[in-house]
């Protein structure tokens, strides 16, 4: 067994290391504190500039030309002709408040790039705080019927998303909240089909529908992924609705979820919108009147800000971004790729028609700070590198002290942070609430499924092809996730590469009363030598088979968590193998376990062999009503008596761990607690969510 002063310097060590990591992250990256005086800026951008001017002083000079420029783009440009003379010195560009439209966005390319000795800064003018707009104000409204109005399209732009002043509005859909419930598949056709009930759309006058822009959002089979689709065909006689696009592996059974969107006829109220783009039309029945005086935007841009190098070979480098308002867009708001050493501060990042920032492919470096990220269509922040077989390229980016909430409003499984094929990572000091699915979640491929997609795979090898390894996901508050779908967890990964780490994460409230197999940290299929210590999960809440940890994998380490199982969580921990995947090997040590119901077990083993746990003991245990067991190997070996027998838990301990405040959630530990004799170290919760530096004017958000 492993003593206490060894357990206590595997602890010490692993927070010395995290300490450490994040102070040695931050070395030479100047954070600029939003209430920080800036410098004198090579150029300024102001509404009342004019691109004629030289862009040199932040307000209009009455005595010559010696003024700011009105447009981002005339900046650029003239940052550009540094570049091109060649740097030596670093340059700023500072942007008066404002509302600057950019209906095709701002793409900065190797031809903007910094030098490794010198970075180029685009910023808000201090105290300011503009507004990079990915779309176009609509103006000329014309009234149509009840309430509604209308306004052409300009030529050009194709619209995924209409704002009035600022928040989105909702597509025009039915039902107006939730879903419908599918029949069952529809039969023959080569296009994937639903049959839906009488009761859905009868009603609806669905024969006289015009479907040219109709969608459909289902989500098939397991309820995992959501998939938004046009429809191909509607045919009310058979009850059956015909969608143009794939659903990959998913097929459409009975009881799925799906709603009918962008239908023309079920505008029926205000906040709501249709866009026709076969009639290059937009119908609005706005919240607020005189219509004329609202801001109805369109979004029209792929992204607002694009970061793209020539090639991997030619990044952009060095280029930053602080303290801008940067929203709406077709696409993701923020996209980076073929990018080294760039960053975005203190921004607020919002209204993205999929995340709001998109690092993908060749980047490296990145650094994401200070932002409010939210109400994106799909995730708050992607980080995807090369496929499987692929080079490793996407790696070593910071996502920390972010506001990342409200995101998955268009894709329903969208996450807080999504990580796939990127590894040595740093999630740090976020709070994330608000997703339909995961808060975070770190991606690659099963064993089982890579040696059938990449030539040459064996098991000896197969960790260099998953490159999603060596993440850190540490001092996070994460809440309010898993709102709407089935078989997740607040913190999720599944076929990632090995060596990540979950430290010091508040994990609560997550999950929904509709679907099963819900997890507060969800380590699923072939999830290898995962770290998960100093957390803290309660509130977890599902239908069955719930439980703060849900375990697969080899040789995890949980160690030193506070776990609650709540009134619907069949165990604190719940592990199985399976998918061909071996679950071995695991350490569950130190931990406190705290169980509100009879029927709830310390673990719960499915296909249980002795070989699923190294070590199991000096945990904590406490349950107020009924008897220690554990569940899943049979009802004998479930006594506590019996599976201390067979070696677990023998230095594992039954008592109240005499937590300050249980029912307010105060988790911190009385000095009587039965907690520190097991070698059990107190988890500072002060030290995990935003840092003290997040921008003020965000709080509210």
């Amino acid at each position: 067994m492993t003593s206490i002063h060894t357990r206590r310097s595997f602890l010490a060590a692993t927070s010395a290391a995290t300490t450490l990591a994040l102070a040695a992250c931050s070395a030479g990256v100047r954070l600029v504190s939003p209430m920080s005086s800036f410098p004198k800026a090579d150029f300024f951008v102001a509404p009342n500039g004019n691109d004629d001017w030289s862009g040199e002083l932040p307000t209009p000079n009455a005595q010559g030309n010696n003024g700011p420029f009105a447009t981002l783009q005339r900046a650029q440009r003239a940052v550009r002709d540094k570049v091109r003379q060649g740097l030596t010195a670093d340059v700023k560009v500072l942007i008066r408040a404002g509302m600057y439209y950019l209906p095709t966005g701002l793409t900065f390319t190797t031809e903007d790039t910094g030098t490794v000795e010198h970075r180029i800064t685009y910023a808000a003018y201090p105290g300011e705080h503009p507004q990079l707009i990915g779309g176009i104000r609509l103006t000329h409204w014309q009234p149509w019927r009840e309430g509604i109005w209308r306004a052409d399209l300009p030529a050009g732009i194709q619209p995924t998303q209409v704002f009035e002043n600022g928040v989105r509005m909702a597509v025009a859909r039915a039902p107006k909240q939730g879903y419908f419930r599918t029949v069952g598949p529809a039969g023959g056709s080569g296009l994937p089909g639903l049959q839906y009930h009488a009761d859905d759309l009868d009603a609806l006058d669905s024969a006289a529908w015009n479907l040219s822009n109709a969608q459909v959002s289902i989500w098939p089979q397991y309820n995992w992924f959501n998939f938004v689709h046009p429809i191909a065909a509607l045919d009310v006689r058979r009850r059956t609705i015909r969608l143009r696009g794939d659903l990959g592996d998913y097929k459409i059974t009975a009881g799925n979820r799906y709603a009918v969107l962008n239908v023309l006829a079920l505008l029926t109220q205000a906040g709501e919108c249709q866009i026709d783009l076969t009639n290059r039309v937009v119908y609005v029945w706005p919240i607020q009147l005189p219509i004329d005086q609202q801001q109805i935007v369109v979004s029209s841009a792929e992204h607002v800000i694009a970061i793209e190098g020539r090639s991997a070979k030619q990044p952009v480098r060095n280029v930053h971004f602080e303290g801008l308002d940067i929203r709406m867009s077709n696409d993701d708001a923020v996209r980076v790729t073929r990018a080294e050493d760039c960053s975005f501060r203190f921004c607020k990042i919002e209204n993205g028609g999929r995340s709001g920032v998109r690092i993908l492919g060749h980047a490296q470096r990145i650094v994401l700070y200070g932002n409010l990220i939210r109400q994106h269509g799909y995730c708050g922040v992607s980080l995807e590198g090369l496929p499987p077989g692929m080079p490793d390229v996407n790696h070593h980016h910071r996502v920390e002290n972010n506001h990342i909430h409200h995101c998955g409003r268009l894709i329903g499984h969208g996450a807080g942070v999504y990580i796939e094929q990127s590894g040595h990572n740093w999630i740090v000091h976020n709070h994330v609430h608000h997703m339909p699915r995961y808060g975070t979640t770190i991606k690659g491929l099963r064993y089982q499924l890579l040696r059938e997609q990449v030539a040459g795979v064996t098991w000896d090898n197969h960790y260099d092809f998953l490159h999603s390894r060596h993440n850190v996901i540490a001092f996070n508050h994460i809440h309010h996730v898993n709102q709407d779908s089935q078989d997740t967890g607040a913190m999720e990964s599944w076929g990632p590469g090995r060596d990540n780490v979950y430290d010091h994460n508040l994990v609560h409230n997550s999950g929904n009363t509709e679907f099963d197999l819900q997890s507060g940290m969800y380590l699923d299929d072939a999830t290898d030598y995962f770290t998960v210590t100093n957390n803290i999960i309660w509130g977890i809440v599902g239908t069955s088979n719930n439980q703060p940890i849900f375990a697969k994998g080899i040789a995890n380490r949980i160690e030193n968590n506070i776990l609650i199982v709540g009134d619907t969580n069949d165990s604190a921990i719940m592990s199985m193998e399976m998918a061909g995947e071996e679950c071995k090997d695991h350490v569950y040590q130190r931990n406190i376990v705290l169980i509100t119901h009879r029927r709830g077990a310390l673990y719960k083993f499915i296909n249980w062999r002795k070989d699923r746990i190294q070590v199991s003991d000096y945990n904590l245990i406490w349950k107020a009503q009924g008897n220690v067991f554990v569940d899943g190997i049979s009802t004998i070996l479930g006594r506590w008596d019996t599976w201390r027998g067979m070696g677990f838990d023998a230095n594992s301990v039954i008592a109240d761990p005499q937590f300050i405040d249980l029912a307010g959630a105060d988790f911190r530990l009385g000095e009587g607690s039965p907690a520190f004799a097991l070698g059990f170290v107190p988890i500072d919760v002060s030290q995990i969510g935003l840092r003290p530096d997040f921008p003020r004017r965000f709080e509210s958000a």
